[in-house]
């Protein structure tokens, strides 16, 4: 049975579009959660409501810090996965083989993407642009590319014994 498909005269695996479909369907998300409706009012009601929920009080300044750790924190996870599907979406055969090469133009790759959407928050209403937001994305996208090269190592060790 033969797994691929045919796009624009190239043979890709049925994975490897998939792939590229949910690199691209999370890129769209990253996007939208850029607009003003996911701004720090939204976030602040998360922060607010999960308080609430575990009845605790906190200070102004320490629910300042926990809503500020949950945006980064947000980051550095939509940033990860975005990674860890570019990486993925790259390969031929094999999605997570480590490979350097391809890490490291997968960072770049999200960096930029970063870029753009930082870009793109300067002209929403409730939003600003950060380069630290960009730097905070690019660490979430290498962790990512850390953990797969670490899940690789391990699962090869785990086979090997």
């Amino acid at each position: 049975m033969n797994n691929s498909v045919a796009v624009a005269g190239l043979n890709l695996s049925k994975r490897r579009v998939a792939l590229r479909l949910a690199t691209l369907a999370w890129a769209v998300l990253v996007f939208y959660l850029s607009t003003e409706r996911f701004g720090s009012d939204f976030s602040q009601g998360l922060v607010g409501q999960a308080l609430t929920l575990l009845h605790i009080g906190v200070s102004p300044r320490t629910f300042h810090i926990l809503d500020t750790l949950l945006r980064k924190t947000a980051h550095i996870t939509e940033y990860g996965i975005l990674a860890s599907l570019v990486y993925g979406s790259f390969a031929e055969q094999q999605p997570f083989r480590w490979r350097l090469r391809q890490a490291i133009w997968c960072i770049g790759i999200v960096g930029l993407y970063s870029l753009t959407d930082e870009f793109h928050q300067r002209f929403v209403p409730g939003r600003n642009a950060s380069l630290v937001d960009c730097g905070i994305d690019v660490a979430g996208a290498a962790i990512a590319l850390i953990v797969i090269f670490e899940a690789r190592r391990l699962f090869r060790r785990a086979s090997s014994d």
